[in-house]
């Protein structure tokens, strides 16, 4: 975002802004890259020569492209866990979780690449580190969609219902980014809709109930 001055007569005073280290550069152009093309098809190469900075530094801030994509991962998980934990609203359990995923599908406007790096996790070969961290991610999603549905102590068998229906909005996400096969409210739609058969045949929740 750009600072505006305001006009008042005086001479505007210069700002100065410490520029990007070299880390910070090559973590800003992974992201974009990977959430562009996916880690398979980008080099270290090619993120050093958009970063500007010597072929030596990434490996010497990150260990390996796999460590790269890994911190890549990390942060995108904190964004979205951020916007997930912060917008269960609304009077009942159904206001609450069609809050959390309006909160979702906007924060995915403005990070795509969040949503690309999880729904691809469910799917890639990837490394232990990455999968650990969009796990983790997941679960702490199931914690709180429990507790909007009124479930104090969820049975693995619920945790793993829950994980798929995560799993099918990634995947609805997912098509809405990438070729529009679906718009933003049918996903929205589509997601409320298969927690509504989860709801009755399996969870034992009333969406409607007030929290």
């Amino acid at each position: 975002m750009t600072d505006i001055a305001i006009r008042t007569g005086r001479p505007k005073e210069k700002t100065s802004q410490r520029p990007s280290s070299g880390k910070q550069r090559i973590l800003e152009t992974a992201e974009r890259l990977f959430a562009t093309r996916g880690f398979p098809d980008v080099s270290a190469a090619e993120i050093v020569r958009e970063a500007g900075v010597a072929h030596g530094l990434l490996f010497h801030h990150f260990g390996s492209m796999e460590d790269l994509y890994a911190e890549v991962s990390r942060v995108a998980a904190e964004q979205m866990n951020q916007a997930q934990q912060n917008s269960f609203r609304g009077r009942t359990a159904r206001d609450q979780v069609a809050s959390s995923l309006r909160a979702h599908l906007k924060a995915v406007k403005h990070r795509q690449g969040d949503a690309l790096f999880r729904a691809r996790s469910h799917n890639l070969a990837i490394n232990a580190k990455v999968a650990e961290i969009w796990e983790a991610s997941r679960q702490q999603a199931i914690d709180r969609l429990c507790e909007a549905l009124g479930i104090p102590e969820p049975t693995r068998k619920i945790r793993a219902c829950l994980r798929a229906w995560i799993g099918f909005h990634d995947q609805l996400v997912l098509a809405w980014l990438s070729d529009r096969s679906v718009s933003e409210s049918e996903v929205l739609a589509l997601t409320l809709h298969q927690l509504d058969h989860l709801a009755s045949d399996v969870l034992s929740a009333e969406l409607d109930r007030n929290v």
